[in-house]
């Protein structure tokens, strides 16, 4: 009889850890993106961002590469977004679509022959492109229909080339 009472006690505790483990794993989605927004930024202060109905908020990449001929490829649909990368090296490519919502953008980019194209449907915006190195490129298209509140794009190097063309749907030679 004391055995099954001391059972029962110890399935009892049992549960109750679980359940209230469980209560603690359900926290807001909205807490977690924020979470993760401040981690990624490296900040605190992190802007709010517009309220959704159903779905997430999140829309988060920080990439970084190291080396030659990489590529990073990243679209963005939707919401939060948030893009964040950074190529050292020769003969590497970022590519990265945004449609929509939050926006913001760091490019970075050091060594010869990189490419950056970017193809942005802009809502809220912040852009900041970074390129240090010989040969560079850059390519970015722009289809929202207003000016930019603010816009920041700088090239250190020689044989730099830069296209950028605000209120296209598509990159046009």
């Amino acid at each position: 009889m004391k055995q099954r009472v001391c059972t029962v006690l110890a399935v009892g505790a049992l549960l109750l850890s679980a359940h209230a483990g469980h209560a603690q794993s359900t926290t807001s989605a909205a807490g977690v993106e924020q979470q993760l927004l401040e981690q990624l930024s490296g900040t605190r202060s992190v802007p709010t961002l517009p309220a959704t109905t159903g779905g997430s908020l999140l829309n988060l990449t920080q990439l970084t590469q190291q080396g030659s001929l990489n590529a990073a490829h990243i679209t963005q649909v939707g919401s939060g977004n948030v893009t964040s990368i950074t190529q050292v090296g020769t003969s590497n490519v970022a590519s990265s679509t945004i449609t929509g919502t939050g926006t913001r953008s760091d490019i970075t980019q050091t060594g010869a022959h990189n490419v950056v194209e970017q193809q942005l449907s802009v809502d809220q915006r912040r852009y900041t492109v970074l390129q240090q190195g010989l040969n560079n490129q850059l390519r970015q298209v722009e289809s929202g229909t207003t000016a930019p509140a603010g816009y920041e794009v700088k090239m250190v190097g020689q044989g730099i080339n830069m296209t950028i063309q605000q209120g296209q749907s598509t990159y046009r030679p």
